[in-house]
């Protein structure tokens, strides 16, 4: 992995190839290349690379935060009825903490990997399964759920599985000053989680339909077997199982 300076000669080196580097004059492409290097430190360099991340926002998102208690509403995107729960939980807690509540609440497994998605970029969680970049991804057990979320309507999107692809939309409710709160506690939900290895949201809309159509032909079926009964015999007695 190149480090910053490295990047910057890198970056040099291709400016200093270009024809519009050259046809400039020797004073102009000194002051450029000043102007170059002196914008290096800044988080403006960023933005002209992509993906990177930002030392500033690392440090921003990890910072302390004084406690408060979040109603967050967690919604597995595309779901139809909706698949939601409803939670209190500490703004205190990183965001790797934050996946396990949602893996508990939602039902899953925690069997695959993970990202949020956020305003400050990705974050994710350097285990073992795979090669994690820090130039592209920041770390998810370091960030403070309360540096990512801090306003009321803020929303940001966790990634289950990347095979599978289940998007979840985290939604900031309700944000109150009690700081008593020490555990996250589940409040309301709404629908069971797909399973696991399904294929995806659209592989479970497609599960849902079939297994619909196929309890509208069963339906259908029971009630066209004319005389179909179920009787109970009246002198039917109940015995208490004989213990052994």
């Amino acid at each position: 992995m190149l480090n910053r300076e490295d990047l910057l000669q890198s970056l040099i080196t291709r400016l200093k190839t270009s024809e519009e580097y050259r046809a400039l004059p020797p004073q102009d492409q000194k002051r450029f290349e000043t102007t170059i290097i002196e914008q290096f430190q800044e988080p403006i360099l960023t933005q002209i690379l992509p993906n990177g991340t930002n030392p500033k926002v690392e440090r921003e998102v990890t910072q302390p935060v004084e406690k408060k208690t979040f109603q967050l509403k967690i919604s597995l995107k595309g779901a139809k009825p909706p698949i939601w729960r409803r939670v209190l939980i500490p703004n205190t807690v990183s965001l790797h903490q934050f996946h396990h509540v949602i893996q508990a609440a939602m039902g899953w497994s925690n069997s695959h990997l993970y990202s949020f998605d956020t305003r400050h970029g990705d974050f994710e969680y350097p285990g073992e399964e795979y090669e994690f970049d820090a130039s592209r991804t920041y770390n998810s057990s370091k960030a403070i759920l309360g540096n990512v979320l801090d306003e009321k309507n803020d929303k940001i999107s966790y990634t289950y599985d990347f095979g599978d692809n289940w998007q979840h939309q985290i939604l900031l409710e309700k944000i109150s000053e009690d700081q008593k709160l020490n555990f996250p506690v589940c409040l309301k939900g709404k629908r069971n989680c797909p399973l696991e290895d399904i294929g995806g949201i659209h592989h479970y809309k497609h599960a849902l339909e079939a297994l619909s159509n196929l309890m509208k032909k069963m339906r259908k079926s029971c009630s066209s077997e004319k005389g179909l009964r179920i009787t109970i015999p009246k002198n039917l007695t109940w015995k208490e199982p004989t213990k052994v």
